[in-house]
């Protein structure tokens, strides 16, 4: 009893010196100006300006380079199966089939959505807006029981001595704590063992950089180059017409001129309507204009140079124009996307489930990527006849490991490792046998 009474009042100077530190934040959030609220509000967001327009989460995610960018990271990520395995000796390792994670990471992380809707939405915040975060739900015992994702543009995050938590709680002064506001407008401060933060590349340790801000002026080409295609079709069959008469108009005529064609030919509906000139007046049609031949030329750069910043092939997004810069063509390129793009964001969400869920455990969670590297059925078929062994050559898996890898099930005696017969082993050049020649 005593010691329980202990516990909790442990808990409730805690509670106070949260509600204190959170009574702070609001604080300085009030005392802020409104250039400085909206400019901090626009960092948050990713509003940034690029190509003459304002640039943030959801106008870059209407750009169809940025939308297919982000579709393709993150629904790959969401696709790799997440294993637990336990470490063995000398370096083995064994996956832990009934471990209480699984379900959580491999299907259900919490009481609302799919394991694959969580993966999309924290790859997705992580590649476009530099930071994925999702808050980890403890039970009384302190063991993880659910995860929640949380939109970047909620969190804050801190250093302990940026609001003297260091001498309140007697903690590290570079200790993470985040400010997360709720869709009610509370606020509750997060241990950084309570959070999972998984940052874009950065520069402080703290927060990843976005990529809507890296990027801000090739996205807002983008979007400008859209817009100004817009407008070229918008007018239909009226972008490459000239009209002459052999009389000079009034500015009344014109007008009513002008008014007449985008009513009746204005748009793609009208692209096919007959034109009809009185007056005498005649049609010319000209060619592509040097500023709507630059247009679609800069719409292709875009795309490109969005790719590069996601680190994505740009044949993967749709731009065909140049499908391979290196031997082994579109095949080889998806091996190189998974090996040089998302094992990068492999093993900074690994790590940090590591860190933050299997504490002062011999176990860990790894993404399959096997499922993404998966080549045709004869590069399987020669790769699962050297795994299996042969007269010559010991095996390193098993029938069923192989079996268990295409989706079937076990057999009997499938579970022993090939290891050659020595008596059926070729004698080394140069070995005994040579020397008694």
């Amino acid at each position: 009893m005593i010691l329980f009474r202990k516990r909790k009042k442990r808990e409730q100077e805690q509670a106070a010196k949260i509600a204190e530190l959170e009574n702070q934040i609001l604080t300085i959030k009030n005392e802020m100006s409104p250039a400085e609220e909206k400019f901090m509000k626009d960092f948050m967001v990713g509003g940034w300006v690029g190509g003459g327009v304002s640039v943030n989460g959801d106008s870059a995610m209407k750009c169809s380079a940025v939308f297919a960018c982000v579709r393709l990271l993150s629904g790959a990520i969401a696709s790799a199966p997440v294993k637990i395995y336990r470490r063995g000796e000398k370096r083995a390792r064994v996956e832990v089939e009934n471990h209480p994670f699984k379900r959580m990471l491999g299907l259900k992380p919490n009481d609302n959505i799919t394991a694959s809707t969580f993966w999309k939405t924290l790859a997705g915040n992580k590649v476009l807006h530099g930071n994925g975060f999702a808050v980890i739900v403890r039970s009384t015992s302190g063991r993880p029981i659910a995860l929640y994702p949380i939109r970047p543009a909620r969190v804050t995050v801190y250093q302990a001595w940026e609001l003297n938590l260091h001498l309140k709680l007697n903690v590290d002064k570079n200790r993470l704590y985040y400010s997360v506001t709720w869709d009610d407008g509370t606020i509750n401060i997060i241990d950084q063992d309570d959070m999972i933060h998984v940052p874009n590349i950065g520069w402080d340790g703290k927060q990843g950089l976005s990529t809507i801000r890296a990027g801000a002026q090739a996205i807002g080409l983008a979007i400008s180059s859209e817009e100004s295609a817009s407008k070229l079709f918008e007018h239909g069959m009226l972008n490459n017409l000239a009209l002459t008469y052999p009389a000079k108009l009034n500015q009344e005529a014109q007008e009513r001129l002008r008014k007449h064609l985008a009513d009746r030919h204005g748009g793609s509906a009208n692209h096919y309507n007959p034109l009809i000139l009185t007056e005498g007046g005649d049609v010319k049609t000209m060619n592509m204009n040097p500023d709507d031949a630059q247009l679609i030329e800069s719409r292709n750069f875009s795309v490109i140079d969005i790719a590069r910043f996601f680190g994505v092939p740009p044949v993967m997004i749709g731009e065909n124009e140049k499908t391979s810069s290196f031997g082994g063509g579109v095949e080889q390129m998806a091996r190189w996307f998974v090996m040089f793009t998302l094992n990068d964001h492999f093993t900074d969400i690994e790590q940090e489930l590591e860190v933050k869920l299997f504490r002062n455990s011999d176990c860990f969670a790894e993404f399959d990527e096997t499922e993404l590297t998966r080549g045709d059925t004869k590069t399987i078929t020669e790769y699962n006849k050297a795994a299996i062994g042969s007269m010559q050559q010991p095996g390193w898996l098993t029938k069923n490991e192989i079996r268990s890898n295409i989706g079937m099930g076990p057999i009997e005696g499938g579970d022993e490792l090939f290891t050659p017969d020595p008596s059926t082993q070729q004698p080394a050049k140069g070995g005994a046998n040579d020397a008694q020649k």
